[in-house]
């Protein structure tokens, strides 16, 4: 090891790792330290994000992404 890494690599956990909701009494993903939050305050969270995830889903897609998704059903079409 070089002097200016003297800290050991950690291993970045992935997506998996980190959705698997994980025991108080369980150890964490590498050593990391991990918050729990409260249930009233995730269920606050939820309510908030799913608003947010519901207000996009329900705009307009863009006519340049229109344009391009028939582009490609197009092209798609051509070779088959």
């Amino acid at each position: 090891m070089t002097q200016g890494n003297e800290q050991e690599e950690r291993k970045t956990p992935t997506a998996a790792e980190m959705a698997e909701p994980r025991r108080q009494d369980e150890e964490p993903v590498d050593g990391a330290e991990v918050a729990f939050l409260e249930p009233h305050i995730q269920e606050q969270l939820g309510r908030v994000l799913r608003s947010f995830c519901d207000d996009l889903v329900h705009q307009p897609i863009p006519d340049k992404f229109v344009m391009l998704l028939a582009q490609l059903e197009a092209k798609q079409r051509e070779k088959k």
